[in-house]
């Protein structure tokens, strides 16, 4: 027997004294997940016999064991039940954390260790609606809990929280900023600057990919505040300051922030990462790199990127912003969600189906979107109107996006339009926007998209017609138009799209994604 003690009388035995010793060491060289696993090695040996031996140790661990694996609260809780004197068997009976519903019996710390231990346990394995359920019935439980069971949660509460405000941020509930806001001011009164910073730089990514950049630097500042290093729970804060950077047109520090993200596991931010890069790659060897990253990333991920939510969402638009890079512009599908029905207005837009783009984003209710939807929306409706010669609702929306985009600082967004057709908004409306703008955005002259939406509908038919691979003399009966007329059409084609035969141009035209059922 030995008379080592870890702040505490008792002395321990020396098969005690030996795991502690291991556990010390596994902690200093390899971090708390190893230690972590000599603890469950030892649990049978000591959970009956000395369970403040497996007490002792747990409260040596890190908080961010505790955050990313909630079921280690649970274990201390069963601990401190036996070190109490308690049965064993009675604490099963009271809480079974695989339960679907949980027992009349259970105390609030119980039920609320069980819910969370699940909404981890969901959204580990991709099931987000489980996970988003179970979240919700967390929080209208603690909701309705007495305040002194509440109190005696004060410490671990911030620590389940942010589990729940996880899940309803992967599910896309709009439920999830105000539980990363309650978490966050539960671990700024409690002492706990990791789980602060954890919620506040979760707000700050939220807010930035909605496009509510004041609101989003406010919670960057909150971040920010606390003297602590950058781990990878920071990833959600370097991805924020790298999107506001880039919606400031500072590609120079956006790359900086997400080469230093792209250091730490991305954890729930794969996909948010992947639009970042895909936002970021302008170049054809960054374009191919990029895909070959979002192909590998998403069979890794397969079980999230399917289910609903911010994953799927967040995939789909670095696929599309390839897509646009590339000029392969084809929709991702249906309607039915706002993110797709926006990307098909400006696939549509930018292939010149003017009526189409107008119709899909007029079924849109723009003003119920966040601002980076919103003001995408609005420039597609902007220039479809102006395509159509309607010029004053054309001005209109101009005017709503112009203000949106100024007043959040979204320059990128301009983007979304091409460049005669921005330059022509802005001097109609009297809205300057700024020429350095206009020349970082629009300074590849070898894009073929910003040719497409001045051909006219003719000229679309004649494009997508020589792609077919018919003769022009098929082309001309097909049309019902002569011979002349034909030719006459086919050198104003080739002067706007800049190239110099069919070869040329039929090959633009794949690229594209137009053929005869486009046109």
């Amino acid at each position: 027997m030995l008379t080592m003690t870890i702040g505490r009388a008792q002395p321990l035995s020396e098969t005690a004294a030996a795991f502690l010793v291991r556990f010390r060491a596994e902690l200093d060289s390899h971090g708390w997940r190893a230690a972590a696993r000599v603890i469950e090695d030892h649990w049978d040996r000591f959970v009956l016999t000395e369970p403040q031996i497996l007490l002792d140790a747990f409260t040596t661990l890190p908080s961010e064991a505790f955050i990313e694996t909630p079921s280690l609260l649970i274990e201390v809780d069963y601990l401190r039940y036996i070190a109490s004197g308690a049965a064993p068997h009675a604490f099963r009976r009271r809480f079974n954390p695989a339960a679907d519903t949980p027992s009349p019996h259970l105390t609030l710390r119980d039920t609320l260790f069980g819910v969370t231990s699940r909404v981890a346990a969901h959204r580990s394995a991709g099931r987000i609606a489980d996970a988003v359920a179970n979240a919700t019935e967390a929080r209208r439980v603690l909701d309705a809990a007495d305040a002194d069971d509440i109190a005696d949660l004060r410490v671990a509460l911030p620590h389940l929280t942010i589990h729940w405000a996880q899940a309803l941020d992967v599910g896309d509930s709009p439920l999830a900023a105000l539980e990363y806001e309650q978490t966050w001011a539960a671990a700024v009164a409690t002492g706990q600057p990791r789980v602060s910073r954890r919620a506040a730089a979760s707000l700050a990514w939220m807010h930035a990919e909605q496009g509510r950049i004041h609101t989003a630097r406010k919670w960057l500042d909150h971040a920010t505040g606390f003297d602590v290093a950058v781990d990878r729970y920071d990833v959600p804060l370097l991805l924020a300051e790298a999107l506001i950077a880039l919606d400031g047109l500072d590609t120079e520090r956006a790359r900086q922030q997400l080469t230093q993200a792209d250091q730490f596991v991305a954890g729930e931010y794969w996909a948010a990462s992947l639009w970042l890069h895909s936002l970021l790659s302008t170049s054809p060897e960054d374009i191919i790199i990029t895909e070959t990253l979002v192909t590998r990333e998403t069979r890794r991920h397969v079980s999230r990127a399917v289910e609903p939510g911010a994953h799927r969402r967040l995939v789909a638009l670095a696929r599309w912003t390839l897509r646009a890079r590339r000029g392969t512009l084809r929709g991702p599908g249906g309607p039915d969600d706002r993110i797709p029905a926006a990307i098909a207005a400006e696939n549509a837009y930018r292939q010149g189906r003017f009526s189409e783009a107008h119709a899909t984003v007029s079924r849109l209710p723009s003003d119920d979107m966040p601002p980076r939807l919103q003001g995408a929306v609005l420039l597609v409706a902007a220039a479809s109107e102006l395509r159509l010669d309607r010029r004053e609702p054309a001005l209109d929306a101009f005017r709503r996006a112009h203000d949106l985009i100024e007043r959040e600082g979204l320059s990128m967004l301009y983007a979304t339009i091409d460049t005669q057709t921005l330059r022509e908004l802005s001097e109609a409306s009297g809205l300057p926007v700024d020429s350095a703008v206009l020349q970082f955005l629009h300074n590849s002259s070898d894009d073929p998209r910003a040719a497409i939406p001045s051909l006219s509908r003719r000229e679309r038919q004649v494009l997508a017609l020589l792609a077919s691979g018919l003769s022009n003399n098929k082309i001309a009966e097909t049309l019902f138009i002569t011979a002349n007329t034909l030719k006459s059409t086919v050198r104003n084609l080739y002067r706007k799209l800049g190239v110099n035969d069919r070869t040329e141009a039929s090959d633009l035209a794949h690229r594209l994604g137009l053929d005869s059922a486009t046109a």
